[in-house]
């Protein structure tokens, strides 16, 4: 089957919509499909690296605009099936990427899956306040073959835009449990008072909507003799605000910010933590760190909202907590602190839980999905 995954970003840039095209062409290719990947260039300060993945790469001029000009983008999408027909067009997004194939879908005569990450069918999107783009994101999901469903949240987003409940597929996102469950190095670079299974860990960007701040509050109002140490892994915009305030609320020998991790670093983090902690404030589509988190055998503390309420509040694998609520945050954490016991158990759970979300069988979730698409575009056509 020859799948085109289009999107508006990929590898280089790092993040949890660049994993997730990543590891399906990947896992396409491994499994004797033609998965080419259609995105736009980077920016200039990430370099490409296309020749060194196993699947085929083909990059066109950035997007100028949200707004303006989006439409001529199906030349690319037009030109790239001309030379090898597709089988199906995948898009990770419902605009752009979604919108061009919907516009380009009379031209290329195959089926258009379009995979929502989340911030573009939440009720808030900033988008929807520019004249005629909800209708885009409306004529996109109306014009979709199918509409894959990473979780509640973004079928929720979907049927918002009048999608037709029938077209939704839900697949989750995946994880690559083999590598996670093999043992990491202990990182030469990680402070000592940073032992297996006795520390707190964050994994995520440093940005207002991923709340730290709520997590600093909450670690501060646990007693200094209680605490376990807190690791922050990530960057972002907030990253020296949180350190500041990190000192100023007594923590500075308890909090360790270690900056962006990846390989066996980030590997080791989430096998050995005591629990992953996400306190996000607004919502995740499907946070991809929970995974992580489960397939290395770590139980994981997460705020009840939408995209993350469905995977950890059960008691099981994880455990639920307000939003913005320190208080809350510190009271579990201290179960956290005090039952190190309990937390291997939910790990053990957590780790049984990911098998159902290895990569190989998402892909070929994905692929029975697709297979079922063609059928029923082939009998149209005759």
């Amino acid at each position: 089957m020859r799948i085109c995954r289009y999107t508006a970003t990929a590898w280089p840039k790092t993040g949890g919509q660049e994993l997730v095209v990543d590891a399906l062409a990947r896992e396409f290719t491994a499994l004797g499909h033609d998965a080419t990947v259609l995105v736009q260039y980077p920016r200039k300060a990430l370099q490409p690296a296309d020749e060194q993945l196993p699947y085929r790469v083909v990059r066109h001029p950035r997007f100028v605009s949200t707004r303006h000009f989006v439409g001529w983008y199906r030349y690319w999408l037009e030109r790239e099936h001309r030379r090898t027909p597709f089988d199906v067009v995948h898009c990770h997004s419902v605009h752009p990427c979604g919108y061009v194939a919907a516009l380009a879908k009379p031209a290329i005569a195959a089926p258009v899956v379009i995979t929502s990450h989340g911030g573009d069918v939440r009720a808030d999107n900033p988008r929807f306040a520019k004249p005629g783009l909800r209708r885009r994101h409306e004529f996109a999901v109306a014009q979709a073959d199918a509409l894959i469903a990473i979780s509640r949240f973004t079928a929720e987003g979907y049927l918002r835009l009048g999608a037709a409940p029938a077209k939704i597929v839900e697949l989750p996102n995946g994880v690559e449990v083999a590598r996670l469950q093999s043992p990491a190095a202990r990182p030469s670079s990680l402070v000592a008072d940073v032992r297996p299974r006795n520390f707190l860990l964050f994994l995520g960007r440093l940005n207002r909507r991923k709340g730290v701040d709520v997590l600093l509050r909450a670690l501060a109002r646990i007693p200094a003799g209680e605490r376990l140490p807190l690791v922050v892994a990530g960057d972002g915009d907030e990253r020296a605000m949180l350190q500041a305030s990190a000192a100023t609320l007594g923590l500075g020998r308890s909090v360790h910010f270690v900056g962006r991790v990846a390989g066996d670093f980030k590997t080791f983090l989430l096998q050995n933590a005591r629990a992953v902690v996400i306190p996000s404030r607004d919502w995740e589509a499907f946070p991809l760190v929970v995974l992580e988190a489960f397939a290395a055998g770590t139980p994981v503390v997460g705020t009840r909202i939408p995209g993350l309420a469905d995977l950890v509040d059960d008691g099981r694998a994880g455990i639920g907590v307000a939003t913005e609520s320190p208080d809350d945050l510190a009271r579990v954490l201290r179960h956290v602190i005090a039952q190190p016991e309990r937390m291997l158990a939910m790990g053990s759970a957590a780790a049984a839980r990911a098998a159902e979300f290895d990569w190989r069988a998402v892909a070929e979730r994905h692929l029975d999905c697709f297979s079922r698409l063609r059928t029923v575009s082939h009998r149209r056509a005759a």
